[in-house]
């Protein structure tokens, strides 16, 4: 069969193709990962059924069980390749480590009642994936948590000075304008107003330096400012007539610039703070060494949801539930529809016209709106939820196009000449069906599987993020749905992971289908 295959010239050219080569490489990546999942998944129960072992527990073997994408692995919403987030999102991910430690310390000494842990159990189940906590006593974790919070508390500080300066950075700025429109008035605009909020913005500029008067280093330019000349100037612009100009440009030129410069010194200074916290999480959650070390930061690799999950876990695995969805719904999908097509173009008469009947009332529906109909017949059964609604809707839809193309290609096969001599020598329907024009349908198949792929993918990903699929898991639907918040808040690494590994699957079954037609389509050969 192999020797056979070397030999034909559609194989030759589908092997010269590098493209087809390439997106053949890709696939079979993909597929080593979804049959590797699928072991370590039996392994898993065999283990629980027997008692024998905890796959789970194992760092390599047990991490692309489905129970690991749920497991919380950091603070919500770390980016990827280790970048760092802004200062406030930095702060509130580095505050989750003390937040979690202080509930398990409040728990340890204001137990619950019936709740029958130890102190240790409670510390060790503070663990995030392969980072476990530290192993300190209770008093040690409380000495250690008094620290954090203390950084936090100083960092705060240079945060409320950091928002002051920016809202005298505003009030400058509407200074500025409002005095550009006094100068020179548009329709509408009333003097008396904006000479109001002129004044308003002066008086605002020399209160909120006052209030952040002590966070002033002695050599900035704001020290030794006289801020005299803005009371005066805002109490002088209701003169008549104002003065003019309303106000000292040099003067608040020279403060505009000494807040920037004090605004990037305040930044650094967060970012150092925010740099001393990290050792400390590190003597509360240690970073994990060897084999669990490398394993802890692939999980990071891509950044964590809002959950506090592994984007990249839950993206692998999620192309495991993508090629089990494709595989189940294109085999059952082209077996049946090529089948069904194929028993139609050779005995024609009333099946031939039953079948035609058949696909052309499926095919008269639009085709999302009736996907979503045979999915939504499964809401609130005890399948809903699971991958068998999906695996319905899609073999009663997907069928058509196998058995179209297929009925074509019988209805050509049956009027050839060895067809007609299988009949002479008085061969049955059903042995010339099976033994002469199935076989030759073979290269639609392949076609039409490689399609169906595609297509079952692409709809699973559809209809779990309109909720209609797996609703639990790990699905690139799920993770595109759950990404919607984070993208307005500029989070993309949970959309764009999913995406990206979406779309390299289907792109490399694209370029593999487009060679496969033209290698075997008889059209084609050459």
């Amino acid at each position: 069969m192999i020797a056979r295959l070397n030999e034909s010239p559609s194989m030759r050219k589908l092997i010269r193709n590098r493209r087809a080569m390439v997106a053949l490489g890709v696939i079979l990546l993909y597929l080593i990962v979804f049959v590797w999942i699928l072991a370590m998944q039996a392994a898993s129960w065999i283990g629980r059924e027997t008692g024998a072992f905890d796959l789970a527990e194992h760092p390599v073997l047990g991490a692309l069980l489905p129970e690991r994408t749920l497991e919380r692995v950091g603070a919500r919403n770390l980016p990827g390749f280790g970048l760092v987030s802004g200062p406030a999102v930095r702060a509130e991910q580095l505050r989750f480590y003390f937040d979690r430690v202080g509930e398990a310390l409040d728990t340890i000494e204001r137990p619950v009642p019936g709740d029958e842990r130890s102190a240790q159990d409670i510390l060790d189940g503070l663990a995030l994936a392969e980072r476990r906590v530290a192993d300190l006593t209770p008093e040690e974790f409380r000495a250690i948590h008094a620290r954090g919070l203390a950084a936090f508390d100083r960092q705060a500080v240079l945060r409320g000075l950091r928002s002051k300066f920016l809202q005298v950075d505003i009030a400058i700025e509407n200074v500025r304008r409002n005095a550009a429109r006094f100068a020179d008035p548009q329709p509408g605009d009333d003097p008396e107003v904006l000479l109001d909020e002129i004044s308003l913005s002066l008086e605002e500029v020399t209160i909120l330096l006052d209030e952040a008067a002590g966070a002033i280093p002695e050599d900035s330019p704001l020290a030794d400012l006289d801020l005299s000349v803005l009371e005066e100037a805002a109490g002088a612009v209701f003169d008549e007539p104002p003065p003019d100009p309303l106000y000292d440009e040099s003067l608040l030129t020279l403060i505009d610039d000494a807040v920037k410069e004090r605004l990037a010194g305040i930044d650094q200074e967060i970012h150092a703070e925010l740099d001393n916290i990290e050792p400390i999480v590190a003597e509360l959650f240690p970073l994990p060494t060897g084999i669990e070390g490398v394993l802890y930061k692939l999980r990071l690799l891509l950044g964590t949801d809002r959950q506090g999950r592994s984007i990249l876990i839950r993206a692998v695995y999620s192309a495991k539930v993508a090629i089990q969805v494709g595989v189940v719904v294109s085999f059952i999908a082209v077996l049946f529809g090529s089948i069904l097509g194929a028993a139609a173009g050779y005995f024609g008469g009333l099946a031939d016209h039953l079948v035609i009947w058949l696909y052309s009332t499926f095919s008269s529906i639009p085709y999302l709106v009736l996907l979503v109909v045979l999915a939504f017949m499964f809401t609130g059964s005890a399948v809903e939820g699971t991958l068998i609604p999906l695996y319905v809707a899609f073999c009663l839809t997907y069928w058509i196009g196998p058995c179209r193309v297929t009925r074509g290609e019988a209805l050509k096969l049956k009027q050839l000449d060895y067809v007609q001599a299988a009949n002479a020598l008085g061969a049955g329907k059903g042995r010339i069906l099976m033994r002469h024009i199935i076989p030759n349908t073979a290269h639609l198949m392949f076609i039409n599987l490689s399609l169906l792929f595609i297509g079952a993918i692409k709809g699973e990903v559809v209809l779990t993020f309109l909720g209609l699929g797996l609703k639990e898991g790990a699905s690139w639907g799920i993770m595109i749905n759950q990404s919607k918040s984070e993208v307005v808040s500029g989070f993309f690494w949970q959309i764009g992971a999913a995406t990206f590994f979406m779309f390299v699957l289907v792109l490399a079954f694209n370029v593999l289908t487009d060679a496969l037609q033209d290698a075997f389509d008889p059209k084609h050969v050459e």
